[in-house]
């Protein structure tokens, strides 16, 4: 699980990174000549103030900045802060805005996160490595190459206006493949969690599909969705792109039971090679039923703590709890998670089928990583 909740978020990152990039700024706001980095020299005056319309107060800081790059750079200008609260020697990007009639003025654009995001992710590879071993440089190789894949294939094929949903689906596989033989190798285990998981895949894709039609999901539930269809010209269908992002969503975890439910069944047979094929599949189910329960749960809990300043905003406002869950923004996360746990749970009979039905005539050599094994008869 820890390989794979990694994987999730540094993907996300990744993707964060890539979409709000200074490129992507110019093409959605026009009036931004260029984003650079800057430092705060000194912080002039700050101030509390109300928000015009509001009962809220907002801290207001009068700064002056050292640009380290751009056409302007080592120059010094004044900027002013409300969004964030910063202090002299911060490193931060700012927008440098050039308005219609000619005025030119330096907006916040983002504090400089990357540092600590590098020593996180060092973190993270130094304990997976340290742990985990060999199997650790497999799982980061693999790691790698589904970032890749998202990033420089799917990323660029979705942008140039391919289908979002057939996309997915065919980088999914093209990832999963990657992720199960790049980390466990190509064998008779690796091979059977990749049929299990793409089966649970291509439901999870029928499923969305229908879902997201047959509820009238846009795809436009948040900002981001709102400035890509204005960056791409409305030619995204981002309807699709949704059903996209729930099989993206839920391949690390997959991945997780497929491989789990696999080795489970190898395990049995191994334990007691006169097991046939019902006593395997009904006996590796019950540990599936665990782990069903503890994986969707964990799926639901993610979505639901990166909505949760929505469902903060819902529960202030008092609304009724029905007319909520009709709003696309929480209807398409619902989506997410109810469709995605569909996913998971079929993904446990469908790979213990497999398993059990590939391992019911052979003996099972626990000591043999490559899974060879031969054929005996009863």
């Amino acid at each position: 699980m820890l390989r794979v909740l990694f994987s999730r978020i540094f993907v996300s990152l990744v993707m964060t990174f890539f979409c709000t990039s200074p490129v992507f700024a110019q093409e959605v706001h026009q009036d931004v000549k260029e984003t650079v980095k800057a430092t705060v020299l000194e912080v002039v005056s700050e101030d509390v103030r109300e928000v015009t319309g509001t009962d809220t107060t907002t801290t207001v800081q009068e700064l002056r900045i050292l640009l380290e790059e751009g056409d302007k750079k080592g120059e010094v200008v004044a900027m002013t802060a409300e969004v964030i609260h910063l202090e002299v020697g911060d490193d931060i990007f700012v927008n440098r805005v050039v308005t219609i009639n000619g005025d030119e003025y330096v907006t916040f654009s983002a504090y400089e996160r990357r540092p600590t995001l590098i020593v996180i992710f060092g973190l993270f590879v130094g304990l997976l490595l340290f742990i985990s071993r060999w199997q650790g440089v497999r799982a980061l190789f693999s790691l790698g190459v589904s970032i890749a894949a998202i990033i420089f294939l799917l990323v660029p094929a979705l942008l140039a206006g391919y289908n979002p949903a057939l996309t997915t689906l065919g980088i999914a596989a093209v990832i999963m493949a990657f992720a199960l033989f790049g980390t466990h190798g190509f064998n008779a285990r690796a091979c059977i969690s990749y049929l299990g998981t793409m089966s649970a895949v291509l439901v999870t894709c029928i499923i969305s599909y229908v879902s997201v039609r047959s509820m009238h999901l846009t795809g436009f539930s948040d900002d981001a969705s709102v400035y890509l269809n204005f960056a791409t010209n409305g030619s995204l269908d981002l309807a699709s792109l949704l059903l996209g992002g729930i099989i993206i969503g839920i391949l690390g975890v997959l991945d997780d039971v497929a491989v789990t439910q696999t080795s489970v069944v190898a395990q049995l047979k191994s334990a007691n090679p006169d097991f046939n094929f019902s006593d395997l599949y009904n006996r590796a189910l019950v540990v599936g039923r665990d782990h069903i329960g503890s994986i969707v749960n964990t799926l639901a809990l993610a979505y639901v703590g990166v909505s949760l300043p929505l469902i903060l905003l819902y529960a202030k406002a008092g609304t009724d709890l029905t007319a909520i869950f009709n709003q696309e923004v929480v209807a398409a996360e619902l989506t997410r998670i109810i469709v995605g746990s569909i996913g998971l749970i079929m993904a446990v009979p469908a790979t213990t089928a497999v398993a059990a039905w590939y391992y019911r005539s052979r003996t099972v050599d626990m000591n043999d990583h490559s899974s060879h094994h031969h054929h005996h008869h009863h």
